[in-house]
């Protein structure tokens, strides 16, 4: 459960990422900002005010590029991770939780627009119309459509990937550390 909560994770910063990242290649000049994938925001000062149509064009970017769709399975995670956590406690109650599960899984779904909305609000602060109008292009566009559908198997590899990286990086490290430490006469 936390690896496939881990991957969706994953996925929705890849996606959030990737308009940067597209838009960064085709750009005449970068715009300087910090990444919208970060774990946990730096303190910002009060963002500046965008007019309703450029919001509207950034949730555009957002759909075209997945980073929506990268939500969808965030309420019924969440509340399997809450089942989770009562279940042990009640497991006689297996069968409500679930028709409990349900009913506020319709209830709180609509709440990821809220998400999307706050992502929107995000890239329209940080790109002008013209930009957001050429990423919008960028991904209506053939390389666009196809980085979208490649990035969910791209993000699921390079997950496994950097998990067998970091265990041998890891088993490496603490050999040299045996092998310094035995150097100084200490066995660890």
């Amino acid at each position: 459960m936390l690896a496939r909560s881990f991957a969706a994770a994953a996925l929705a910063a890849a996606a959030l990422a990737v308009p940067h990242a597209a838009f960064a290649q085709n750009a005449p000049a970068q715009r300087p900002g910090s990444s919208l994938a970060q774990a946990a925001p730096a303190p910002q000062p009060a963002a500046p005010t965008v007019a309703p149509e450029q919001i509207a064009l950034a949730r555009q970017v957002v759909e075209l590029s997945g980073a929506s769709a990268s939500f969808e399975n965030v309420i019924p995670a969440f509340i399997e991770q809450a089942k989770a956590m009562f279940l042990p406690t009640n497991p006689d109650l297996g069968r409500q939780f679930n028709e409990v599960g349900e009913l506020l899984k319709t209830e709180f779904q609509p709440r990821v627009n809220e998400l999307i909305q706050s992502i929107s609000v995000a890239y329209a602060q940080r790109f002008t119309m013209d930009e957001l109008k050429r990423i919008q292009a960028f991904y209506q566009s053939a390389e666009g459509q196809k980085l979208v559908r490649t990035v969910p198997s791209i993000m699921e590899e390079t997950f496994a990937r950097s998990q067998q990286w970091s265990q041998v990086v890891t088993r490496d490290l603490v050999q040299r550390f045996r092998e310094e430490f035995q150097k100084r006469g200490i066995r660890l």
